[in-house]
């Protein structure tokens, strides 16, 4: 609520209690330090306004230009007016920066006096826009006699040096000398051509230099070189042993009409190759699906065998290398799978003592989505997450290597510069791919002063790891990627999610059910299967190359992996059958009937454990094998042989020795048995729009608390003006408070509510009693905006306000719509704080406002308290 003109125009506070709540929310969305916690009032906002880390934390997020304008800000009076600052900073319009400034409350006021926040004046440094300190400050460590010597060649009478005042007025007569654009003009004409040089260059900024004369100051008349002239003259200071500085009256004064210098208004144009969409789409496509293949194989591995976290967190270096050897990639690109996958909460920690790896049940629902939706779960994860794949393999402060899943991965600020990166990409004309320097010279005039190692690294990392996952092809921004950073905020994780794959479906050629059998025991998908087909044939096929189509090989193993899992040879040739292009090639087929011919000749059993075979050849050509000698076989019958080893374990062997047994149940029949599958319950993973939608009336919230909170402050404040003093206004006597209690209880009326808590802190509020009952007041806190109890006996003054304050409440703020309007409270007075009361559960009430008798336990108060007794109370 707009508060009246002069507190609005004099102060910070006032400027602020002005502002409309959607600019006050903006301003807390883009400062969040400042609502945390939520400020009071007004005048403690404007307090966090001037706080150092604060301010820090905003300029940090200023581009150069914004940044420029803010430090022209800080040459010129205050206030100024937006034309005065036009014409200092030499620009057409500088309204889209001072409008950035504003709305992060860097400076308040309207365009005809803008004031600048006291703490940017120190933080934006000494030298502004390239500009030299004050002559005052250059001089400040010079002696008299230099100043003597100074003001001689400029025509400054000296003065003598008794006190400081004197020396004061002295250096002020100086400042004023070379503010003097004539006075530098005829100085700077004394000087030769290359001094003349060296100060316009300086004067362009910045304003410092290097030199081994800085301190030799001689007689105008002695000087000869460049710097001796400029020195003798004043027109240089030696600040340092080594180091000349041009002075800032100087430099306004060389640098004419354009005192601020070159401003910066546009940022660095990209650079880079172009490349053909058609190529850029294409290869972002390829990576896409490679990337779902590589997730899916990580997981179907690590879903059969689980693997182990370290005590302290993390995947250790041999499970993390034999993962990279599995997917047969390097391992940076392996730690961006394992990460992301852990992002997209596809994998996690199984619960428990006995902590494993392994994929959650949210994997099995992602495995049945379209290879489109499978990317954008995956991009969508990458994009937030705080963990950093680049740091994998690194060391530590202490030395140890950084595991992929820890801890030591996270950076806060991860999603926030990987974010900024691509949008440099989305900066880029479509299809070119621009080079890591101009993504950083961009970046540089983006964020001036956010630089440092984290963001030239994520840089690079941001290149290598877009180029994986198809956010970029070629070094360009994919149609997907474009659709990726260009996406909104608010939209809902759903939606987002059809909208990336939308954008990626037209770039992956269309899913098919039909394999080029070959007659080298090979079939060749020329494309993305169906995932029935593609599920089906991972189970008596490995993938033997991927790529825009993915070979496949049929061997014994695999086969023995199908029969296995309980198909039979008749089910491998009708699936062959109807997926194959053609007829199946006569060697598979005769690979297929001679595996399962054999497959089950030989069965072993848990006797620890026997094997038998009708086909006394096969069994003993088992038992003369030397591939079998170490699983310790015993023949006890001519189609029997028993082991030492458990069963699995004497199957393992068998196979390995590349015989194919099956396991057999105490009742002879055949058991196959499928590979156990550990899946762990999905962690919840909160909804960006549901996370944001609910930041966003957090920050609401703030904005209607901070103004309840600064009118109950301004109402005390309005009662102690009125009153004289708020502590000497309130009743202290016990009958006293307790009948200005009641009858507030009964007209609805305001009290200023001294209290002390349980820990002994005194605190002040501004309420509407509502129910003064069983040595509890129930009173409506208009700084909470929500019913609470006070116990009696904690009470330490009362003060009825309602008359000192203006009508409507403090500066005219209308409480009636924080009681009435907004569905707090019915009313205040009569029959409506009643029912306010009977529906809120808090108390009964009538229709006259009636307040029940008192209950003190303590009994420091009478039962009940007539009006008419008042005169006889102490």
């Amino acid at each position: 609520m707009p508060a009246d003109g002069p507190d609005v125009s004099s102060t910070l506070a006032g400027w602020l209690r002005g502002l409309s709540d959607d600019a006050l929310t903006r301003l807390l969305a883009l400062r969040p330090d400042l609502a945390t916690p939520p400020p009071p009032d007004f005048d403690i906002l404007a307090a966090r306004l001037e706080i150092r880390v604060s301010v820090t934390r905003a300029l940090e997020r200023l581009d150069t230009f914004t940044l420029e304008v803010c430090e022209a800000l800080t040459l010129l009076p205050s206030p100024v007016s937006a034309e005065d600052l036009v014409r200092f900073c030499g620009a057409s319009d500088v309204a889209v920066p001072v409008a950035t400034l504003r709305e992060r409350a860097l400076i308040w006021g309207d365009d005809s006096a803008i004031r600048l926040v006291a703490m940017v004046r120190d933080l934006v440094g000494e030298r502004p826009l390239g500009l030299g300190r004050p002559l005052r400050a250059c001089l400040s460590g010079h002696r008299h006699t230099h100043l003597a010597r100074l003001a001689l060649a400029i025509g400054v009478t000296a003065q003598r040096d008794r006190d400081g005042a004197v020396r004061g007025s002295f250096l002020d007569e100086l400042s004023a000398a070379l503010a003097a654009p004539e006075r530098v003009a005829t100085l700077v004409q004394e000087c030769g051509p290359r001094a003349r040089q060296l100060l316009e260059r300086l004067a362009a900024g910045p304003a410092l230099g290097h030199t081994g004369d800085a301190r030799r100051l001689l007689h105008a008349s002695d000087a000869r070189t460049p710097v001796e002239q400029l020195l003798a003259r004043g027109l240089l200071v030696g600040v340092e042993e080594t180091m000349v500085e041009l002075p800032r009256e100087v430099g306004l004064t060389l640098r004419g009409d354009r005192p601020a210098g070159t401003l910066h208004r546009e940022p660095p144009a990209l650079t880079g190759k172009t490349i053909d969409r058609g190529q850029v789409d294409g290869a972002a496509a390829l990576a896409a699906d490679t990337v779902i293949r590589l997730v899916t194989a990580l997981l179907e591995a690590w879903g059969a065998t689980p693997p182990i976290p370290l005590r302290t967190g993390g995947l250790s270096v041999r499970d993390f290398r034999a993962a990279a050897k599995l997917l047969d990639v390097a391992e940076p690109a392996a730690a961006l799978v394992i990460e992301i996958a852990y992002a997209a909460g596809l994998v996690d920690n199984a619960p428990g003592t006995d902590v494993m790896i392994m994929p959650t049940t949210a994997y099995d629902r992602w495995c049945v989505e379209t290879p489109a939706m499978r990317w954008a779960t995956l991009v969508q994860a990458w994009l937030g997450s705080p963990q950093v794949p680049g740091l994998v393999g690194e060391r530590d402060d202490k030395g140890r290597q950084v595991a992929a899943l820890s801890m030591e991965l996270r950076r806060q600020s991860a999603p926030e510069l990987r974010r900024l990166v691509l949008d440099a990409f989305a900066a880029a004309p479509a299809g070119l791919a621009p080079t890591s320097e101009s993504v950083r010279a961009l970046l540089a005039w983006r964020l001036p002063r956010r630089g440092g190692p984290l963001l030239d690294r994520m840089v690079d990392w941001t290149f290598a790891e877009a180029d994986l996952l198809g956010v970029t092809g070629r070094g360009a921004l994919s149609a997907a990627g474009r659709a990726l950073v260009g996406g909104e905020a608010t939209d809902a994780d759903g939606a987002r999610r059809f909208d990336l794959a939308a954008a990626l479906s037209p770039m992956l050629p269309e899913p098919v059910s039909e394999l080029l059998v070959q007659a080298d025991l090979t079939a060749v998908a020329p494309g993305p299967l169906v995932p029935e087909i593609a599920a089906e044939l991972a189970q008596m096929a490995d993938v033997e190359s991927s790529g825009a189509a993915t070979v496949f090989r049929f061997s014994e193993a695999s086969l023995r992996r199908a029969l296995d899992a309980g198909r039979v040879a008749e089910d491998i040739r009708d699936f062959l059958a109807r997926v194959a292009r053609g007829d199946v090639p006569q060697a598979l087929d005769y690979l297929v009937d001679d595996v399962a011919r054999r497959h089950g000749r030989l069965r072993a059993g848990p006797a620890a454990a026997y094997l038998r075979c009708d086909d006394t050849a096969v069994l003993s050509e088992v038992v003369a094998s030397r591939r079998t000698q170490a699983l310790g076989l015993r023949r006890v019958a001519p189609t029997v042989v028993i082991s030492s080893l458990p069963m699995p374990k004497l199957l393992e062997g068998l196979r390995a020795a590349g015989f194919a047994p099956v396991g057999e149940g105490p009742d002879g029949r055949v058991v196959l048995s499928r590979p156990e599958v550990h899946r762990t319950p999905g962690r919840p993973r909160p909804s960006t729009a549901d996370a944001a939608g609910a930041r966003n009336e957090q920050v609401r919230g703030v904005v209607r608390m901070i103004r309840r909170g600064d009118d109950s402050a301004r109402a005390a404040r309005a009662a102690s003006a009125a009153i004289g003093s708020v502590s000497d206004g309130m009743l202290r006597s016990a009958p006293l408070m307790l009948l200005s209690l009641q009858g507030a209880a009964r007209s609805g009326r305001r009290i200023l509510l001294g209290y002390v808590d349980q820990q002994g802190k005194s605190s002040e509020h501004i309420v509407r009693p509502m129910i003064v009952d069983g040595g509890w007041v129930t009173a409506w806190d208009e700084r909470a905006a929500a019913t609470r109890r006070f116990a009696l006996h904690r009470v330490t003054g009362v003060l009825d306000v309602e008359d000192v304050l203006p009508a409507g409440g403090a500066a005219g703020y209308d409480w009636s719509y924080e009681l009435g309007v907004a569905g707090a409270m019915p009313g205040t007075t009569g029959g409506d704080l009643a029912g306010a009361l009977a529906s809120a559960g808090t108390g009964t009430g009538t229709g006259t406002g009636a307040v029940g008798p008192m209950s003190v336990p303590d009994q420091q108060y009478p039962e009940f308290v007539d009006p008419e007794d008042v005169a006889d109370l102490p």
